[in-house]
């Protein structure tokens, strides 16, 4: 369901200010569009014929309830933006520090994650993931490209909560011996990652995004070293023990990282 569209003279149309009576046409498959509205229902885009092969029109309600709450955060940000060159369009795009948010709500192949990710890079974009948390970040298991994603600048976004978050997490073959508790952050204050930082931990070390965001847990470690001291050893000793299965040993761990995040809040 998209949120806009083109006219007759190819220019870009809010389905706010659309006329329900006009056909447009898709920003993606170019097929035709029509508004949709209604009392207790956002303004939209439907295609008149089923095309399975546009991202567009797959999009679900919950996709464009994140997306809405993003552009209130970042009221600079561009919904929809077509990059023609590259034959994407950005779920959205914030010019001013040349980033990209792509809103995950469905499964997704790690290839095409890749190129994704690729293809914005040539234009000059960072890529952020939002991944929506009742289809992925399970309690152990990683879904697909979670695994891919995380090492990127990838998030959690609770719809529960309308909030996006980060989390600690150690992670080995795929399946998560630690899930700490969300951290909110605000993706409104974006930081350049440091080029050269001492060793943090395994989960930090291998992200690659140029970006980091205030409340995050690469802000958190680089603000508060007896933080990061603790993630680090907590991330050792789980690794260490992984082996054994020792699961009284894992919950003495969950309940050390708890206690960290209350010393945090109270430093």
């Amino acid at each position: 369901m998209p949120l806009y569209a083109l006219d007759d003279e190819e220019n870009i149309v809010a389905a706010h200010d659309a006329d329900p009576f006009c056909r447009y046409r898709c920003l993606e498959c170019r097929s035709p569009l029509q508004k949709r509205c209604g009392i207790h229902r956002q303004p939209h885009f439907y295609h008149l014929q089923t095309v399975r092969q546009c991202r567009l029109h797959s999009k679900s309600v919950d996709h464009l309830i994140i997306q809405t709450e993003i552009k209130k955060i970042i009221p600079s940000s561009e919904i929809e933006k077509p990059f023609k060159k590259i034959l994407r369009i950005a779920d959205l795009c914030w010019e001013e520090k040349k980033l990209i948010f792509e809103i995950q709500c469905s499964p997704i192949d790690p290839g095409q994650a890749t190129q994704r990710t690729k293809d914005y890079a040539r234009e000059g974009y960072e890529l952020i993931w939002l991944l929506d948390d009742r289809l992925y970040n399970r309690k152990k298991a990683l879904r697909g490209a979670e695994a891919l994603m995380r090492q990127q600048g990838c998030y959690y976004f609770s719809m529960q909560r309308k909030a996006t978050y980060d989390q600690f997490e150690v992670i080995k073959d795929k399946s998560r011996l630690l899930k700490g508790p969300p951290l909110p952050i605000d993706l409104a204050h974006p930081e350049d990652f440091p080029t050269r930082h001492e060793h943090m931990t395994r989960q930090l070390d291998h992200r690659i995004c140029r970006y980091f965001f205030l409340g995050d847990l690469a802000d958190r470690a680089l603000r508060y070293p007896v933080y990061l001291k603790g993630l680090q050893e907590m991330e050792k000793n789980l690794l260490e023990e992984s082996k054994s299965k020792n699961k009284v040993a894992g919950f003495l761990k969950k309940c050390f990282y708890i206690g960290l995040e209350y010393l945090l809040s109270r430093l």
